[in-house]
């Protein structure tokens, strides 16, 4: 069963329970299918009484061996399957190129989906499947388009797009600050932001239910006129390693309706009492820069 915690796909390296990033599907989706006969199963052809039978005979051990490197040039892999193993595939000498062979589809490069920022000293931060943005401070990551990050346990999963991190391995098997945006089926802003903010700290903090403490949720006005609720989930934790000294955090939320009309929250999971943490004012803040982008 999956434990309380952040997750990404693939899963990376040094964070508390079980984190995943998850790509967008375009970027791992093999846009080929086909299916292969094996050389073995054809049956051999009927003997000839012509005199041409051993020129065709010839002919055909030539079709059978170009078969066999076919197969091995194009049998179907999984790239994350074989991604830090030797590679089986049969290996060809080919010139070098200036374009791509006719047929060959690739990817642009990505890069972190970053936008001028509206407050000083800040980097922007481009959620274009959701149409909005917000600022996070200029020393914090900014994840590649199509990156997820959220909770998950054996109670469900909270996640989002438009991610950011910040103080990965700032102690040993934690990251100090995850950001991600949630679309919310909660039609009010109020009730989204306090069910978001609550459920992660259920998923992503291992502590008694006890102390963890919600928050009403109260009305936010960003700097370019968006209005939302902003609520807070607080309360006490364990760490998985005893370097981490942190037993406290917070998960600060802001739910506003998106230009498509759905509820989106923005969600900030910090843990607190450590050099770097999120406290109410700087995530004010990073709330007040949420702005619509076309």
């Amino acid at each position: 069963m999956p434990q309380p915690g952040p997750f990404e796909y693939p899963p990376l390296e040094n964070m508390p329970y079980q984190p995943f990033e998850f790509p967008a599907l375009d970027d791992h989706r093999n846009p080929f299918q086909a299916r292969y006969t094996e050389v073995g199963s054809m049956p051999p052809p009927p003997p000839r009484r012509n005199s041409a039978g051993p020129l065709l005979g010839v002919i055909g051990v030539v079709l059978v061996l170009a078969a066999v490197v076919a197969a091995g040039l194009f049998a179907p892999s999984s790239s994350d399957d074989t991604r830090d193993t030797p590679s089986t595939r049969l290996a060809l000498s080919v010139p070098r190129t200036t374009s791509p062979p006719p047929g060959t589809i690739t990817m642009p490069p990505r890069t972190p989906a970053t936008t001028v920022a509206v407050l000083p000293g800040y980097q922007g931060v481009e959620v274009a499947s959701r149409g909005v943005a917000y600022d996070v401070p200029a020393e914090w990551t900014v994840d590649k388009p199509g990156i997820i990050r959220g909770f998950e346990g054996d109670s469900g999963r909270m996640s989002g797009t438009g991610t950011t991190i910040d103080g990965k391995d700032y102690c040993e098997s934690s990251t100090r600050t995850v950001t991600f945006v949630h679309r919310s089926s909660q039609s009010d802003p109020a009730a989204a932001a306090a069910e978001v903010a609550r459920r992660v700290a259920e998923l992503g903090f291992d502590g008694p239910e006890w102390g963890r403490r919600t928050s009403p949720a109260t009305p936010v006005t960003t700097l370019s006129g968006i209005t939302g609720q902003l609520s807070e989930t607080s309360g006490t934790w364990t760490p998985k390693s005893a370097e981490c000294t942190s037993t406290r955090f917070s998960v600060y939320t802001f739910a506003f309706p998106g230009p498509e009309h759905p509820m989106l929250v923005l969600t900030i999971a910090a843990d607190r009492e450590v050099d770097g943490e999120v406290t109410p004012e700087l995530a004010r803040e990073i709330f007040s820069s949420v702005r619509l982008i076309e």
